[in-house]
Protein backbone atom coordinates (compact mmCIF):
# COMPACT_ATOMS: atom_id res chain seq x y z
CA UNK A 1 0.00 0.00 0.00
CA UNK A 2 2.81 2.44 0.89
CA UNK A 3 4.55 1.99 -2.46
CA UNK A 4 1.25 2.24 -4.34
CA UNK A 5 0.31 5.44 -2.59
CA UNK A 6 3.73 6.99 -3.04
CA UNK A 7 2.99 6.64 -6.76
CA UNK A 8 -0.60 7.78 -6.23
CA UNK A 9 0.46 10.99 -4.49
CA UNK A 10 2.77 11.90 -7.35
CA UNK A 11 -0.02 11.31 -9.88
CA UNK A 12 -2.48 13.45 -7.91
CA UNK A 13 0.04 16.29 -7.73
CA UNK A 14 0.69 16.00 -11.47
CA UNK A 15 -3.06 16.09 -12.08
CA UNK A 16 -3.49 19.18 -9.90
CA UNK A 17 -0.57 21.16 -11.37
CA UNK A 18 -1.43 20.35 -14.98
CA UNK A 19 -5.13 21.14 -14.45
CA UNK A 20 -4.30 24.57 -13.00
CA UNK A 21 -1.81 25.43 -15.76
CA UNK A 22 -4.15 24.20 -18.51
CA UNK A 23 -7.02 26.26 -17.10
CA UNK A 24 -4.90 29.42 -16.89
CA UNK A 25 -3.76 29.10 -20.50
CA UNK A 26 -7.31 28.33 -21.66
CA UNK A 27 -8.67 31.40 -19.85
CA UNK A 28 -5.95 33.61 -21.29
CA UNK A 29 -6.84 32.38 -24.77
CA UNK A 30 -10.56 32.74 -24.17
CA UNK A 31 -10.17 36.37 -23.13
CA UNK A 32 -7.76 37.11 -26.05
CA UNK A 33 -4.90 37.98 -23.70
CA UNK A 34 -2.29 36.02 -25.67
CA UNK A 35 -3.36 36.70 -29.26
CA UNK A 36 -5.49 39.58 -30.44
CA UNK A 37 -8.25 38.68 -32.93
CA UNK A 38 -8.35 40.58 -36.24
CA UNK A 39 -11.09 42.96 -37.24
CA UNK A 40 -13.12 41.22 -39.91
CA UNK A 41 -15.80 43.12 -41.82
CA UNK A 42 -19.30 41.70 -41.50
CA UNK A 43 -19.82 42.27 -45.22
CA UNK A 44 -17.32 39.56 -46.18
CA UNK A 45 -18.67 36.22 -47.35
CA UNK A 46 -17.89 33.06 -45.40
CA UNK A 47 -14.82 31.93 -47.38
CA UNK A 48 -13.29 35.41 -47.15
CA UNK A 49 -14.00 35.59 -43.42
CA UNK A 50 -12.40 32.19 -42.86
CA UNK A 51 -9.32 33.24 -44.82
CA UNK A 52 -9.07 36.50 -42.90
CA UNK A 53 -9.24 34.80 -39.51
CA UNK A 54 -6.89 31.92 -40.40
CA UNK A 55 -3.68 33.76 -39.31
CA UNK A 56 -5.34 34.36 -35.94
CA UNK A 57 -5.97 30.64 -35.52
CA UNK A 58 -2.37 29.91 -36.55
CA UNK A 59 -1.09 32.31 -33.88
CA UNK A 60 -3.45 30.81 -31.28
CA UNK A 61 -2.65 27.19 -32.02
CA UNK A 62 0.60 26.77 -30.02
CA UNK A 63 -1.10 28.03 -26.87
CA UNK A 64 -4.25 26.02 -27.60
CA UNK A 65 -2.14 22.89 -28.11
CA UNK A 66 -0.22 23.47 -24.87
CA UNK A 67 -3.43 23.92 -22.91
CA UNK A 68 -5.01 20.81 -24.44
CA UNK A 69 -1.91 18.67 -23.90
CA UNK A 70 -1.73 19.79 -20.28
CA UNK A 71 -5.31 18.58 -19.90
CA UNK A 72 -4.27 15.30 -21.57
CA UNK A 73 -1.46 14.86 -19.03
CA UNK A 74 -3.88 15.71 -16.21
CA UNK A 75 -6.44 13.16 -17.41
CA UNK A 76 -3.68 10.61 -17.94
CA UNK A 77 -2.43 11.08 -14.40
CA UNK A 78 -6.00 10.76 -13.09
CA UNK A 79 -6.42 7.55 -15.10
CA UNK A 80 -3.28 6.04 -13.58
CA UNK A 81 -4.31 7.20 -10.11
CA UNK A 82 -7.66 5.36 -10.30
CA UNK A 83 -6.27 2.21 -8.69
CA UNK A 84 -4.54 3.92 -5.75
CA UNK A 85 -7.61 6.10 -5.10
CA UNK A 86 -9.98 3.13 -5.16
CA UNK A 87 -7.64 1.16 -2.87
CA UNK A 88 -8.30 3.72 -0.13
CA UNK A 89 -11.90 2.50 0.01
CA UNK A 90 -10.76 -0.84 1.41
CA UNK A 91 -13.44 -3.50 1.05
CA UNK A 92 -16.22 -0.99 0.35
CA UNK A 93 -18.33 -2.39 -2.48
CA UNK A 94 -18.43 1.02 -4.16
CA UNK A 95 -14.65 1.02 -4.73
CA UNK A 96 -15.01 -0.68 -8.12
CA UNK A 97 -17.56 1.89 -9.25
CA UNK A 98 -15.28 4.69 -8.10
CA UNK A 99 -12.35 3.22 -10.00
CA UNK A 100 -14.43 2.64 -13.14
CA UNK A 101 -15.73 6.23 -13.15
CA UNK A 102 -12.21 7.64 -12.81
CA UNK A 103 -10.84 5.32 -15.49
CA UNK A 104 -13.66 6.27 -17.89
CA UNK A 105 -13.07 9.96 -17.27
CA UNK A 106 -9.34 9.60 -17.85
CA UNK A 107 -9.68 7.57 -21.05
CA UNK A 108 -12.26 9.91 -22.59
CA UNK A 109 -10.28 13.00 -21.58
CA UNK A 110 -7.05 11.70 -23.11
CA UNK A 111 -8.81 10.56 -26.29
CA UNK A 112 -10.70 13.82 -26.74
CA UNK A 113 -7.61 15.95 -26.17
CA UNK A 114 -5.36 14.01 -28.53
CA UNK A 115 -8.03 13.91 -31.24
CA UNK A 116 -8.51 17.67 -30.98
CA UNK A 117 -4.79 18.46 -31.16
CA UNK A 118 -4.27 16.12 -34.11
CA UNK A 119 -7.20 17.50 -36.08
CA UNK A 120 -6.42 21.17 -35.48
CA UNK A 121 -2.74 20.66 -36.28
CA UNK A 122 -3.70 19.51 -39.78
CA UNK A 123 -5.59 22.74 -40.43
CA UNK A 124 -2.55 24.74 -39.31
CA UNK A 125 0.11 22.80 -41.22
CA UNK A 126 -1.72 22.21 -44.50
CA UNK A 127 -1.35 24.85 -47.20
CA UNK A 128 -3.93 25.53 -49.87
CA UNK A 129 -3.09 24.10 -53.30
CA UNK A 130 -2.76 26.08 -56.52
CA UNK A 131 -5.48 24.08 -58.26
CA UNK A 132 -7.96 26.94 -58.46
CA UNK A 133 -10.37 25.55 -55.87
CA UNK A 134 -9.28 27.55 -52.83
CA UNK A 135 -12.84 28.52 -51.92
CA UNK A 136 -13.91 24.89 -51.90
CA UNK A 137 -10.86 23.96 -49.82
CA UNK A 138 -11.60 26.65 -47.25
CA UNK A 139 -15.23 25.56 -46.88
CA UNK A 140 -14.33 21.86 -46.74
CA UNK A 141 -11.70 22.50 -44.07
CA UNK A 142 -14.17 24.57 -42.05
CA UNK A 143 -16.79 21.82 -42.03
CA UNK A 144 -14.24 19.10 -41.33
CA UNK A 145 -12.87 20.85 -38.25
CA UNK A 146 -16.42 21.70 -37.15
CA UNK A 147 -17.34 18.01 -37.21
CA UNK A 148 -14.18 17.08 -35.29
CA UNK A 149 -14.80 19.76 -32.69
CA UNK A 150 -18.35 18.51 -32.23
CA UNK A 151 -17.04 14.98 -31.67
CA UNK A 152 -14.33 16.09 -29.24
CA UNK A 153 -16.84 18.24 -27.36
CA UNK A 154 -18.92 15.14 -26.63
CA UNK A 155 -15.86 13.12 -25.67
CA UNK A 156 -15.02 15.91 -23.24
CA UNK A 157 -18.60 15.91 -21.95
CA UNK A 158 -18.20 12.21 -21.23
CA UNK A 159 -14.92 12.83 -19.43
CA UNK A 160 -16.53 15.61 -17.38
CA UNK A 161 -19.63 13.55 -16.55
CA UNK A 162 -17.65 10.51 -15.40
CA UNK A 163 -15.30 12.84 -13.55
CA UNK A 164 -18.27 14.32 -11.70
CA UNK A 165 -19.41 10.80 -10.76
CA UNK A 166 -15.93 9.89 -9.57
CA UNK A 167 -15.42 13.03 -7.51
CA UNK A 168 -18.91 12.89 -6.01
CA UNK A 169 -18.62 9.20 -5.21
CA UNK A 170 -15.21 9.73 -3.63
CA UNK A 171 -16.89 12.04 -1.11
CA UNK A 172 -19.30 9.25 -0.17
CA UNK A 173 -16.73 6.46 -0.10
CA UNK A 174 -13.74 8.25 1.44
CA UNK A 175 -15.30 11.20 3.23
CA UNK A 176 -15.44 9.45 6.61
CA UNK A 177 -12.01 7.81 6.40
CA UNK A 178 -9.87 10.52 7.98
CA UNK A 179 -10.12 13.27 5.39
CA UNK A 180 -10.94 16.85 6.47
CA UNK A 181 -14.64 17.65 6.57
CA UNK A 182 -14.25 20.47 4.05
CA UNK A 183 -12.87 17.98 1.50
CA UNK A 184 -16.38 16.60 1.11
CA UNK A 185 -17.68 20.06 0.26
CA UNK A 186 -14.87 20.57 -2.24
CA UNK A 187 -15.74 17.21 -3.81
CA UNK A 188 -19.45 17.93 -4.03
CA UNK A 189 -18.82 21.45 -5.30
CA UNK A 190 -16.56 20.16 -8.06
CA UNK A 191 -19.10 17.50 -9.07
CA UNK A 192 -21.95 20.03 -9.25
CA UNK A 193 -19.92 22.53 -11.29
CA UNK A 194 -18.77 19.86 -13.71
CA UNK A 195 -22.35 18.83 -14.47
CA UNK A 196 -23.48 22.47 -14.59
CA UNK A 197 -20.77 23.31 -17.13
CA UNK A 198 -22.16 20.72 -19.58
CA UNK A 199 -25.68 22.12 -19.23
CA UNK A 200 -24.51 25.70 -19.73
CA UNK A 201 -22.48 24.81 -22.81
CA UNK A 202 -25.53 23.21 -24.38
CA UNK A 203 -28.21 25.77 -23.50
CA UNK A 204 -26.30 29.07 -23.40
CA UNK A 205 -24.31 31.03 -25.98
CA UNK A 206 -22.50 32.95 -23.23
CA UNK A 207 -19.06 32.07 -21.79
CA UNK A 208 -20.74 31.01 -18.54
CA UNK A 209 -20.02 27.33 -19.19
CA UNK A 210 -16.32 28.04 -19.77
CA UNK A 211 -16.10 30.06 -16.55
CA UNK A 212 -17.84 27.35 -14.54
CA UNK A 213 -15.56 24.61 -15.85
CA UNK A 214 -12.57 26.88 -15.19
CA UNK A 215 -13.53 27.14 -11.51
CA UNK A 216 -13.90 23.36 -11.34
CA UNK A 217 -10.67 22.46 -13.15
CA UNK A 218 -8.57 25.37 -11.95
CA UNK A 219 -9.56 25.47 -8.27
CA UNK A 220 -11.83 22.75 -6.89
CA UNK A 221 -10.44 19.65 -8.62
CA UNK A 222 -6.80 20.56 -7.89
CA UNK A 223 -7.79 21.21 -4.26
CA UNK A 224 -9.60 17.84 -4.19
CA UNK A 225 -6.50 16.06 -5.50
CA UNK A 226 -3.98 17.86 -3.27
CA UNK A 227 -5.99 17.38 -0.06
CA UNK A 228 -6.45 13.71 -0.92
CA UNK A 229 -2.73 13.29 -1.63
CA UNK A 230 -1.74 14.97 1.63
CA UNK A 231 -4.22 12.97 3.73
CA UNK A 232 -3.40 9.47 2.59
CA UNK A 233 -1.28 8.59 5.63
CA UNK A 234 -4.28 9.11 7.89
CA UNK A 235 -6.52 7.12 5.57
CA UNK A 236 -4.09 4.21 5.45
CA UNK A 237 -4.11 3.89 9.22
CA UNK A 238 -7.88 3.41 9.30
CA UNK A 239 -9.20 -0.16 9.34
CA UNK A 240 -10.89 -1.38 6.17
CA UNK A 241 -14.68 -1.29 6.11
Amino acid sequence: MAVQWSFGRILLWIFAVCAVLATLVALALGFDLLVKPPEVADTLDLPSRLEAIHPFHVAQWPFDAVSTLLYVVAFGALLLAAGPIASLAGSDGRADILKSAIVASGVLGVAGGLLYVGATQVTIDMQYCDCGFKTEEVISQFWAITVVQGATDWLNYGAIAFGAIGVGLSALVLGDRGLPQYWRWVSWGAAVLLVLSILLHEVSDTPAGDLVIAVATGILLPAWAIILAMSTDRIERLPEA
